[in-house]
């Protein structure tokens, strides 16, 4: 099937060809979005679609300057630069810390395949939106699998409610969490102060950045593991 293989620009003419890869370049980031919307990543279905759509655009477009005072190569250059600094802001928090990585990768490989598709070579997008889609889904199950052979701890946080506001920005730290390591049972302990007690399992490394990003919270009183030694104390 020679146009899996071969440079679209090369059998259409310039019009069809700019269409047909520009739609190239849509499906390819749809189907890596698709993936992302589903586990409710910051960098869901339209971001990805428009990562990819851009940077085909911008990709064809560097074919223009291909003359004695323009260089097509440096149009490419420029989107990887582009896309760095996306992923930058995807990854930083304004308190320092960093997370996000896998978002601000996969915005990166998701800008390759648009430049692929740019460049006219549809099929060559396909098979590298498969292939991401693929490893985005064998690492959520495998480390879902992971995750469940570890052992449980319980961890209970005192908070004061402060009219539900507090438990908006608890559900927030703990959806970056949704691998079925965390459950969380929500208590009113007393007037004024409400309790969760969640259930994880989790490697060393993520529980203590769990921690780190709940105590963070003012509102946050007390956290203490099921044994009541203090795991931290805001």
């Amino acid at each position: 099937m020679n146009w899996l293989t071969a440079d679209w620009k090369t059998f259409l003419s310039p019009v069809p060809a700019h269409i047909a890869l520009a739609l190239a370049a849509l499906v390819s980031g749809a189907i890596i979005g698709v993936d992302r919307k589903k586990h409710e990543k910051p960098a869901g279905l339209r971001t990805l679609v428009l990562v990819c759509l851009g940077s085909a655009g911008f990709t064809m477009a560097g074919y223009a300057f291909t003359t004695s005072t323009g260089d097509s190569g440096r149009v490419a250059a420029q989107i990887v630069t582009g896309i760095g600094f996306l992923g930058a802001g995807v990854i930083l928090h304004p308190r320092g810390t960093i997370s996000g990585a896998t978002t601000a990768a996969t915005i990166w490989v998701t800008a390759s395949v648009g430049m692929m598709a740019g460049a006219g070579y549809a099929g060559a997008a396909f098979g590298m939106s498969l292939l991401v889609r693929l490893v985005l889904a064998g690492s959520s199950i495998y480390e879902a699998r992971l995750y469940r052979k570890l052992p449980q701890v319980l961890v209970s946080l005192d908070f004061d409610p402060s009219g539900g506001r507090t438990r908006v920005r608890l559900d927030r730290v703990l959806i970056d969490y949704s691998l079925g390591s965390v459950r969380a049972d929500w208590q009113s302990v007393q007037e004024g102060l409400d309790r969760v007690t969640l259930h994880l399992r989790l490697p060393r490394r993520h529980f203590t950045e769990l921690l780190d990003d709940l105590v963070d919270i003012p509102e946050v009183k007390k956290v203490r593991q099921q044994n009541g030694a203090a795991a931290a104390a805001p």
